[in-house]
């Protein structure tokens, strides 16, 4: 095992000179993400990588723990979707084309962001796909009726195919797609409590104040657009529920709660979260933490340009801790269930081994049950894996 220290995966110089220069009003302070002293030894506190990584691809993007524990894994450089045991087995793999995006629901569906053929044949456009890894459900009720008496009769059909997660031959069908926009694509797929999904929508074109490309979408179990969100403000600002180039999207488990990343590209915040709310007269989200109430200016979690380019969230489904990796800095940054910055936050200096570089733009990341985290370290084409030298509640 290699062991990384509780520090920041950056130069001191590198990070105050991005902080310097990202225009926002209140910088945020950089050197508190720095252990610039002696090493102190191993602690509590500190990632142990768990070695081998685990290596096969080409461009892996997206990484996520299902709730049948496998691991599975986006890469739109094979432009498939691979299916592994948690010891690192390759079970499984299906073709889609460009995947970026991935998640799994309480019945099991995948729903995986990618590209699909324009109408003209030539082009693509993006699609979201919906994979029916253990039921293809074709349950249907027929209406007889008695041509003499006009009795009714109901005649229950259950055809469904059980797949047994063959993700290789299970069926699979688009649920979305938006051929007059050929530019957007589908990067970030959060499953809400009732199997609703919430879906972060990005593109170039952020003109129409009607349908910008950049939203979050929400879905109904059965795959219908419900509505975009309409608490998150599309465009360049300061507030902390601006959006521009969102790149992840991460629900809490049992909880309608999530985490939205972002470019922090003319934009203050490149996490945002957003917790559900119910009152007499509103039921929709909220930022948890607001720059705008004093009391909350402080919070770790909302100091402005805190990243650069926040690539993918993970939540820990046991503590409800965040993982936020950052494809810039090279850096994985863990918050607490109330946003306190945990110092064993680490990035690329601290992740060097005698088998790997440090992370190389890292574009996503998973946490599992047994407190395993899971990152994928896009450019090094490997997925990577950490857990706490000491982590109590876990085997």
């Amino acid at each position: 095992m290699t062991i990384l220290r509780t520090c920041f995966g950056a130069s001191v110089v590198l990070i105050v000179l991005l902080m310097m220069t990202s225009g926002c009003d209140k910088k945020f302070d950089a050197s508190q993400l720095l252990n610039t002293g002696p090493a102190t030894g191993i602690g509590d506190t500190n990632y142990s990588e768990i070695q081998p990584p685990w290596g096969g691809f080409e461009n892996p993007v997206a990484v996520v723990v299902g709730n049948d524990n496998l691991i599975y894994v986006a890469d739109n450089g094979l432009n498939e979707v691979i299916m592994m045991d948690a010891g690192g087995t390759v079970l499984n793999r299906r073709k889609v084309p460009n995947p970026v995006s991935i998640a799994q629901n309480a019945t099991l569906d995948l729903y995986i962001g990618g590209v699909t053929l324009a109408p003209n044949g030539i082009d693509t456009i993006g699609a979201l796909y919906k994979l029916f890894l253990v039921r293809y459900d074709t349950t249907y009720v027929d209406t007889l009726t008695d041509s003499l008496t006009g009795t009714k009769t109901f005649v229950h059909h259950d055809s469904s195919t059980f797949f047994d997660h063959r993700i290789d031959v299970a069926p699979m069908r688009i649920v979305r797609k938006e051929a007059g926009y050929p530019q957007r694509r589908f990067v970030g797929i959060g499953i809400l409590p009732d199997n609703q999904y919430l879906v972060a929508r990005v593109g170039p074109d952020n003109s129409s104040f009607v349908d910008p490309d950049t939203r979050v979408l929400m879905f109904t179990k059965g795959d219908t657009l419900i509505t975009p969100v309409p608490e998150l403000q599309t465009g360049c600002g300061t507030a902390i529920n601006d959006i521009n180039q969102v790149t992840g999207l991460a629900v809490f488990r049992g909880s309608k709660d999530y985490i939205l990343t972002q470019s922090n590209q003319c934009t203050a915040y490149g996490a945002i979260w957003m917790t559900y709310q119910i009152t007499g007269d509103f039921g929709g989200w909220v930022a948890k933490y607001d720059p705008a109430n004093a009391a909350q200016q402080s919070k770790d979690f909302i100091q402005p340009n805190r990243f650069v380019a926040a690539a993918g969230v993970a939540i820990d489904p046991r503590r409800s801790d965040v993982f936020i990796v950052d494809s810039y800095l090279d850096s994985v940054v863990k918050f607490d269930r109330n946003g306190n910055f945990k110092r064993e936050s680490f990035g690329r200096y601290r992740t060097v081994s005698n088998i790997l570089p440090g992370l190389n733009h890292p574009r996503s990341v998973a946490s599992s049950t047994d407190c395993t985290l899971y990152v994928a370290d896009t450019g090094n084409k490997v997925i990577r894996r950490f857990k706490l030298a000491s982590q109590s509640g876990c085997p």
